[in-house]
C-alpha cells in the first residue's frame, strides 16, 4: 500500500503541477482573451459546465489522495488533500452562487484583467510547489 500512495501521490503532484504551470502560463499569455471569455461567460445564467467538470474530477483525484495519505501516515500529503477540499470548497461556492459571482465578473472593468494576471501568477507558483513536493515525497521515500 506505501508504494501505491508513493506512485499515486507522485503522479498527482506531477500531472497537477505541470497542468498549473503551463495554464498559469497561458492565463498570463491570453490575459485579454479570457478576459473577453469570462465577460461572455458572466452573461448567461448557468457557470460554464466545463468549471464544474473540472472541479468534480478535482474532487475525485483528492477523495483517494486524502486515504492514501494515511498509507504510510504523511502530514504533507494529508495537509495537501485537506488543501486540495478546500479550494474544492471554495470555487463550487462561486459556481453555487453564480449570480453574484456573474455580477461580480461583470463589474470588474480594468480590474478583472489584474485578478487574471494574479491567478495566473498563484497557478505558477502552486505548480512549482507541487513538483517541490514531489521531489520531497522521492527524497522521503528514496531514504527510508
Amino acid at each position: 500500500m506505501e508504494i501505491f500512495s508513493t506512485q499515486w501521490f507522485t503522479a498527482y503532484y506531477i500531472s497537477l503541477g505541470a497542468l498549473l504551470l503551463s495554464y498559469g502560463v497561458y492565463l498570463l499569455i491570453k490575459t485579454a482573451s479570457i478576459q473577453k471569455f469570462l465577460i461572455r461567460v458572466a452573461a448567461e445564467s448557468k457557470p460554464p459546465q466545463i468549471w464544474r467538470t473540472v472541479l468534480k474530477y478535482l474532487l475525485l483525484f483528492t477523495i483517494p489522495g486524502f486515504i492514501l495519505s494515511f498509507f504510510p501516515f504523511s502530514w504533507v500529503e494529508l495537509l495537501f488533500s485537506i488543501w486540495s477540499f478546500f479550494i474544492i470548497f471554495m470555487a463550487g461556492q462561486l459556481l453555487v452562487l453564480w449570480p453574484h459571482t456573474s455580477k461580480a465578473i461583470l463589474a470588474g472593468g480594468e480590474q478583472l484583467r489584474k485578478k487574471i494576471r494574479y491567478v495566473a501568477a498563484n497557478m505558477i507558483t502552486i505548480g512549482i510547489i507541487l513538483f517541490m513536493l514531489c521531489y520531497l515525497l522521492l527524497e522521503r521515500t528514496q531514504t527510508v
